[in-house]
């Protein structure tokens, strides 16, 4: 087989971007709370990881030939929705592992589809859920339950993880009315250039909350911290973004959504074993944890893979274009 990834088989790519889709993602919480441990602070930590992802983004659309020009009006939605997705949704993970493990972020983020689904059921014009994608809400939502309650009840855990819990589910409800908007205001963007621009406001964005809050004298790097920046620009915000692009392109979308419920699985037993090394703060895997990682799995996969039922849409709301997909991506690109 070549050496080279552009010239191996489709079947071959296919398999390289899933693994890169599956394994990388499924990571990136892990790599937030190293970052974390290693006292980078959060608002210049993410910012950071954003403005230099951005421009790789745009660089590599302008070297495919993909022209970087934009109206006005197209970045006004699209940094709209930069902000909402990775400042609202994003930015909540990293306040969020202050408290709680990078597993448990990635089980409460793995809500998303769920939340997008509800949320599109008592919209007008937008597609609702079948019967069998109801019943994945349903389980889905006994699942966050289930990671709740010994919280709520003082069973395990404790009131800060609670709090934690708290902003990344509100981090999840910002990025799923980003990825509204987003299907309702498409934009004939490209994808890549469309993300760029979203990675470079928002993480500008973050960059000045740090400035303000005085995050910049408290900002040094170790090998850990700055290992963990490199890894989060390189391989979550590019690589596995553009394998994810690539896919949606080349696979099935519904095959491409699996990585919804395969990356929480992957973030909980990472984030396990790191803690076991020491690597960041011991992240027990108990069984409420377990129940409730199964239970929510099961109920994204009810609901990303059952059919929709087509909302009969007015002639001024145009149906989403297909790019408006890449807004479902979870908070960890």
């Amino acid at each position: 087989m070549p050496l080279n990834p552009l010239r191996w088989p489709r079947r071959a790519k296919v398999v390289l971007a899933f693994a890169a889709l599956y394994t990388v993602w499924g990571s990136t919480y892990l790599a937030i709370r190293i970052g974390l441990t290693a006292d980078l602070p959060p608002a210049l930590f993410a910012g950071l990881r954003l403005v230099p992802a951005g421009l790789l983004l745009l660089g590599f659309s302008r070297l495919r030939g993909i022209s970087l020009a934009i109206r006005f009006d197209q970045y006004r939605i699209i940094a709209v929705v930069g902000i909402l997705l990775l400042v609202g949704g994003m930015y909540s993970t990293f306040l969020s592992e202050r408290v709680i493990p990078s597993g448990l972020a990635a089980l409460v983020v793995a809500l998303l589809p769920l939340w997008v689904a509800l949320a599109e059921s008592l919209l007008p014009d937008m597609d609702r859920p079948s019967a069998r994608g109801y019943v994945g809400l349903v389980v889905g939502f006994a699942g966050l339950a289930i990671l709740v309650w010994p919280r709520l009840t003082g069973i395990s855990g404790s009131p800060a993880q609670l709090a934690g819990m708290g902003i990344q589910m509100l981090g999840t409800w910002l990025w799923a009315t980003g990825s509204i908007i987003s299907k309702r205001r498409p934009v004939a963007v490209d994808a890549l250039v469309a993300t760029g621009y979203e990675m470079l406001t928002a993480g500008g964005v973050l960059l000045l909350f740090g400035t303000l809050a005085g995050q910049w004298p408290s900002l040094h790097f170790t090998a850990a911290g700055l290992g963990a920046l490199v890894y989060l620009i390189i391989m979550g915000s590019c690589v596995a973004f553009t394998a994810f692009v690539w896919l949606l392109k080349h696979v099935p979308a519904s095959k491409v959504m699996t990585y919804a419920y395969v990356n929480p699985v992957i973030a909980v037993f990472l984030g396990w074993t790191a803690g076991r090394l020491g690597l960041v703060p011991p992240e027990p895997i108990d069984a409420w944890v377990l129940v409730g990682m199964s239970v929510i799995v099961a109920g994204v996969a009810l609901t990303t893979s059952a059919p929709t039922r087509t909302a009969v849409r007015d002639a001024a709301v145009p149906a989403a274009a297909p790019e408006a997909a890449l807004a479902e991506v979870s908070a960890d690109i």
